[in-house]
């Protein structure tokens, strides 16, 4: 087996990610090494490489948080998944241990930090808690997306009306179509009794919104007033990634409606609203990682996507190669349509 392998290391903010020789480690208590084959390109990274999450006081560091891969080893104490085992890596903690964060070292001697799951890399070392057995029936450069995307929207969707009784013609607005809008809206789609809406300013993404089989939509909240009037929503779910679409989807349901937000938007930006919309009875909340156990989550998604027979592929981007791993960044935060991925190559 190896004993070194690349990965991509942010070394300081606002500067492009370099590709660095690190050696693999003796795994300590709960850790699982991963080869990883596929990994998808987040906007989380955007906001870590701008700065946009506050002072970096970890770096350099490596990056991501959502990927597919093989377990090649594990260390002491992992139970849930063995060598050989196809697996997700995601930063939403599941079951097993809580391993503490490996630390790296270059081949030239400097200490590279990681979190509990990065996956721009060619091995990853994963707390057992954040790994989890793929789902068959699925392509593989499609499966990081059950890391983050699928959690996040889906689950903040299916967590929002587990334990509601949905009425026939319920009203559902799904601002932003990246990977967790989609998300959110397939799963949505799952439920026979929803009218969705969805506002995308990407065109390239409307179009994909079109081809999954959505029929209204639109490029900004504006358009959607101009065409609905004071039409609202007893759902909106929000991914779009500013303070502005918060508020617009709180402005947008009903009084008994209900707002489950995504964003992260810039750190010290804050949302305004009035209390009085919360007094009549509108209900807002963020949502962290979907707010369902990945464990359920990664099953009742995969369930659903596929009983749906929704066709997926559109919501998959291009490919590139770790070395080009700062296209993949340019190609996501241009708005151009699917989830970029970093393709490691053909692992056996």
């Amino acid at each position: 087996m190896a004993t070194t392998f690349k990965a991509a290391v942010l070394f300081a903010t606002t500067q492009p990610l370099e590709i660095v020789e690190l050696e693999i480690p003796v795994l300590c208590h709960g850790q699982v090494l991963v080869q990883n084959r596929y990994s998808g390109i987040c906007r989380s990274q955007l906001m870590e490489i701008s700065g946009g999450r506050g002072v970096d006081k970890w770096l350099p560091h490596l990056l991501g948080h959502e990927g597919f891969g093989i377990v090649r080893e594990i260390g002491p104490g992992v139970k849930k998944v063995s060598p050989g085992d196809k697996v997700i890596v995601s930063w939403i903690t599941g079951s097993g241990e809580a391993s503490s964060n490996p630390i790296f070292t270059s081949k030239n001697g400097e200490k590279i930090n990681s979190g509990a799951a990065t996956t721009f890399s060619e091995y990853s070392v994963v707390s057992e808690n954040r790994i989890f057995k793929a789902p068959e029936g699925f392509a593989e450069d499609f499966l990081p997306q059950f890391g983050c995307a699928l959690l996040t929207g889906g689950g903040m969707v299916i967590s929002t009306l587990n334990n509601v009784d949905v009425q026939p013609e319920q009203s559902g607005l799904i601002i932003g179509f990246g990977g967790v809008g989609t998300a959110a809206a397939l799963a949505l789609k799952t439920y026979s009794n929803f009218s969705i809406t969805v506002v995308e300013k990407s065109e390239s993404r409307r179009a994909v919104a079109q081809e999954l089989g959505f029929t209204k939509i639109f490029g900004t909240m504006d358009e959607l007033q101009t065409s609905t009037g004071i039409e609202r929503f007893d759902y909106c779910f929000e991914s779009a990634g500013t303070v502005e679409s918060i508020e617009s989807g709180f402005a947008r349901i009903k009084d008994s409606g209900v707002l489950v937000f995504a964003s992260h938007p810039k750190n010290g930006e804050v949302i305004r609203i009035d209390p009085y919309e919360l007094i009549k009875g509108k209900t807002i909340r963020g949502t962290w990682g979907g707010n369902l156990a990945p464990e359920i989550a990664i099953s009742t998604i995969a369930e659903r996507l596929l009983a749906s027979k929704t066709p997926i592929n559109p919501l998959v981007g291009p490919r590139f190669a770790l070395d080009d791993v700062n296209e993949g960044l340019l190609y996501l935060e241009s708005g151009k349509p699917g989830k970029p991925v970093i393709d490691f190559g053909d692992i056996t």
